[in-house]
């Protein structure tokens, strides 16, 4: 009996294995059929034929999806995404995978197409297959905006004029929202850049701010040169900061950054919205910054120059010093209240990690 008494609980466990295993397999098998037969016949007539999309659902926000994995250098788990060039061979691979990632927003299928190059001798194919299925009216909503999302972090001109022509052509407000979210969302380089500048002269409302949404998210130096000429022309001193985009919310690069210096050396009535755009880069911006300030004799601007700047400051690792440092040796009362208040910001956010309010 003591012998048997092993072999029967190996059976047994392997037995509950199977039992919890077999489901999922046929399960992924069902899917996989599926996407499949849609992705064929999306293929062979997007823009005319109705889509069967197998009862698209969105099941969990973009982020949930668990790519591969490998051991980072610090031994932790870190995704794995091979670049969508790579990835495929095809463009017919390229989209069935597309359309099964539709189907429940995978992040990680996105992350493949970010920007992948003009090495993808398959791209123009698919990205025109795509560009037909985002404006098919058969292509439910949540797809569209899947679709169009691609499109946008494409980086590639044509197909974020394909976004910005479905907004002036859209049938509602709601369609037009579709595909203004994904523009916003927009990725590339200067050629990108400047045919979404152009779009700031459009009547369309709805096109323009979205335009200017995926111009802030640049941070490229051309960005702040088109949104610089733009607000100015504007002449709104808020310059769309009350709604969340412009130059208050660009985190310029290296290359933008002198320019965002000057900007704010102007002291004008644009400086400062620039003011803020310069902490967003962080301790070294606000160290430029406060630069800045040495070199004024004017109080009362200066104060004008740091209204709101407060909520844009990253309370990063260096930011400590930078402020004791400021408060211990400046001239400028201005900047010296400024960092006070970032101060009491950076003791409360330590007390709160102490009392365990707050994660550290």
């Amino acid at each position: 009996m003591k012998k048997i008494l092993p072999v029967i609980l190996v059976v047994l466990v392997i037995g509950g294995w199977w039992m919890t295993r077999a489901p999922r397999q046929e399960s992924t098998s069902s899917t996989t059929t599926k996407t499949q037969t849609n992705a064929s016949s999306s293929t062979s007539s997007p823009s005319t034929s109705p889509i069967d999309l197998g009862g698209f659902e969105r099941r969990a926000p973009a982020g949930n999806v668990q790519a591969p994995t490998d051991a980072d250098a610090d031994g932790e788990m870190a995704e794995q995404v091979k670049p969508a060039s790579e990835a495929y061979s095809s463009a017919e691979e390229a989209l069935a995978a597309v359309m099964k990632g539709s189907k429940d927003f995978d992040d990680s299928i996105l992350e493949q197409f970010t920007q992948p190059g003009e090495d993808c001798s398959w791209c123009p194919q698919f990205y025109s297959s795509i560009r037909d299925l985002t404006t098919n009216p058969n292509t439910p909503q949540d797809q569209k905006s899947y679709f169009s999302e691609l499109l946008a972090i494409s980086g590639r001109v044509e197909n974020i004029q394909s976004l910005t022509d479905s907004i002036k052509n859209a049938k509602s407000s709601t369609e037009a929202d579709v595909y203004a979210e994904a523009l916003e969302l927009t990725l590339g380089k200067d050629d990108v850049t400047r045919f979404l500048g152009d779009q700031l002269s459009a009547s369309n409302d709805t096109l323009r701010e979205a335009s200017v949404a995926a111009i802030t998210n640049q941070g490229s130096r051309t960005s702040v040169e088109i949104l610089s000429k733009y607000v100015k022309e504007a002449g709104d001193p808020d310059a769309h900061c009350s709604i969340g985009i412009g130059p208050c919310e660009v985190i310029p690069d290296a290359d933008a950054r002198p320019l965002v210096v000057e900007l704010v050396q102007k002291r004008d009535e644009m400086s400062p919205v620039w003011a803020k755009a310069l902490i967003n880069s962080g301790q070294e911006g606000l160290s430029e910054l406060f630069t800045i300030l040495e070199t004024s004799n004017n109080p009362d601007s200066d104060r004008a120059l740091l209204k709101g700047a407060r909520d844009h400051v990253n309370y990063e690792d260096g930011i400590k010093e930078t402020i004791e440092n400021v408060i211990a040796t400046s001239k400028n009362p201005a900047a010296v209240e400024f960092a006070k208040e970032i101060q009491q910001d950076l003791n409360e956010q330590d007390t709160q990690e102490d009392d365990g309010t707050v994660e550290p």
